[in-house]
This record gives structure tokens, C-alpha cells and sequence, in this order.
């Protein structure tokens, strides 16, 4: 049996052990970054769905990261950094995304390219619920990393886009 490594803790803002204040995890290691405690309720999203499974392996959001692996416990293949994030393109019917890096060649496309190395395909073995909240989740991520970025402009193609 392989020795899978841990689970990682998602960045983000976790208690820092004094009352009222919470620090910033990155991912990897606290930062230097605190902050007033925020009040949490109920009426809270669902945390973010931080990785994905598609037919050709697996897309993981780290902080401003796109990571992309062929399995789960190896090391990533590729690495987009967000903020070099053009747009997001999500196929018709919602089951595959590419993203568009600025300045990339073929940038006008409205559909996720098969051949990109930026595309992931849903597995059946993903629930559509679960690939529809990355997605949402790639999207808020893009939009904190690319000020300029609005969610409404992943381009979905639909039969009323131009080809």
C-alpha cells in the first residue's frame, strides 16, 4: 500500500489561539496576517469545493493556484497562477472547463478546447453538484486574484454565441 500524504487544510483565515483574532493560512505555513475574529452563523455558504475530478485527472485550487495532477497524492503536472487568468470557459452543458491565460493564442474561443492543457472534463464518478460548486469556486477564485474579473464573464457556450 502507498502512503498517501496528508489531506491539506485549505487557505484561509483559522483561529490563532488568542481570544477574538484569527490568522491567515496559506496552504503550506501561517502567514504574518491577523485579523479581528468574524462572526460565523449558520446562515454561512457551504465551505468552497477545492478539487475537482475529471475523466484525465484531477484540478485543485490552492490560494491564487490552479493546480492540475493526474492523481490525487501526485505531484502537480501543471501550475496557473490565477492572475494570469484572461477568462473561463465552460462547455454548453456545463461538464468540461478550460481557462483562458492572457494573451494565449486562440483566446476567442467559446468553448473548452480538447487539445488545451488547461481543459478538465467531469468524470462520472463527480457528482454534478460537486463540479458545479468548483467551478463557482474557480470562478470567486479568479475574481479575488484578477480584480478586473467578474464571475458573469465565464463564457458558457450556448447555442446563441457565435462560433
Amino acid at each position: 500500500m502507498t502512503d498517501l500524504p496528508p489531506p491539506r487544510t485549505p487557505a484561509g483565515w483559522y483561529p490563532d489561539g488568542v481570544a477574538g483574532r484569527e490568522r491567515r493560512w496559506d496552504g503550506d505555513q501561517w502567514t504574518e496576517e491577523t485579523r479581528e475574529q468574524q462572526d460565523r452563523d449558520d446562515t454561512s455558504p457551504a465551505p468552497a469545493v477545492l478539487v475537482a475530478r475529471g475523466v484525465t485527472g484531477f484540478a485543485e485550487i490552492e490560494g491564487s493556484i490552479l493546480l492540475y495532477r493526474s492523481k490525487r497524492d501526485r505531484p502537480p503536472l501543471q501550475r496557473i497562477d490565477l492572475h494570469t487568468v484572461e477568462r473561463i470557459v465552460v462547455s454548453r452543458r456545463g461538464s468540461a472547463f478550460d481557462v483562458v491565460l492572457v494573451g494565449a493564442r486562440g483566446g476567442s474561443r467559446a468553448r473548452p478546447s480538447l487539445f488545451s492543457e488547461t481543459s478538465l472534463t467531469r468524470s462520472p464518478l463527480t457528482p454534478e453538484s460537486e463540479w458545479d460548486a468548483f467551478l463557482e469556486a474557480l470562478e470567486a477564485a479568479v475574481a479575488r486574484a484578477v480584480p478586473k474579473f467578474r464571475p458573469d464573464d465565464v463564457r458558457r457556450n450556448s447555442r446563441s454565441l457565435p462560433n
